[in-house]
């Protein structure tokens, strides 16, 4: 008899016991969710995926011709050109110094380059632009003129053939501060040219000539050049040293 009770009574004690450890389990699942694995998603990169160029020869020497005409970050110097009769659809006008009429780029520069020049507003300072778009034939002028003034070594410096200038593109657009008109480069002596190179990325912008890129860009510093290529190309070339010379090589 004793056995039988002493059994009875361990299967109910068994039983609290089992019982108490389910309540923990099921309170420490309402309390404590499991954690699933975090769901890894592949990052897409904005960067534009383009086709190297070969600029590793003399300039204007084995060059290719633009073939995404529509891109925003074509590339277009002494390696790779546009078409001679290639004129951008898409012009419309953008604040100017009066130095030129009709000063133009392309819709989506344009837009970008008036929300730079409210950026600017807001820090204090004017910024318009003196030229943007120039057509094969006003480039083809403005190379003669400057080669027959100072020989075409100094002008291949300073200048590009036609075809080759990114000016042709609408994507490009050299500035004026404060509405100083009195040389190109005053740009670089403005209070606030500093404020300019650490933001314009944010707009898309890149300055296209640097001081120490010559050796890249094969052109001789420009302070007033710049060009649009996107924020997300802009950012990544700004934040990694880059021309968008390098960027294609």
């Amino acid at each position: 008899m004793k056995t039988i009770i002493y059994i009875l009574v361990s299967l109910i004690l068994n039983g609290f016991i089992l019982s108490y450890i389910l309540d923990i389990r099921l309170i420490d699942h309402d309390l404590i969710p499991i954690k699933e694995p975090p769901i890894m998603q592949e990052e897409t990169s904005k960067l534009p995926e383009v086709e190297k160029i070969d600029q590793s020869g003399a300039p204007y020497e084995n060059t290719v011709k633009v073939s995404a005409l529509d891109s925003i970050c074509m590339l277009v110097n002494k390696y790779s050109g546009l078409p001679e009769d290639y004129e951008p659809s898409d012009l419309v006008q953008v604040p100017s110094s009066g130095e030129n009429e009709n000063v133009c780029m392309r819709k989506e520069a344009a837009e970008a380059f008036e929300k730079l020049i409210g950026a600017a507003s807001n820090e204090g300072f004017i910024l318009n632009a003196c030229s943007a778009y120039r057509s094969y034939a006003y480039q083809v002028g403005l190379f003669n003129k400057g080669a027959a003034s100072y020989g075409e070594e100094y002008a291949d410096r300073y200048w590009t053939r036609p075809g080759y200038s990114e000016h042709q593109s609408g994507l490009a657009v050299d500035i004026r501060m404060d509405n100083d008109c009195s040389d190109l480069d005053a740009v670089r002596y403005n209070s606030h040219y500093g404020w300019l190179l650490k933001n314009m990325h944010k707009y898309g912008f890149i300055l296209r000539y640097p001081d120490d890129k010559e050796d890249k860009t094969k052109i001789a510093p420009e302070s007033w050049h710049l060009r649009y290529v996107s924020v997300d190309l802009a950012t990544y070339l700004y934040e990694n040293n880059l021309t968008l010379d390098e960027y294609y090589s």
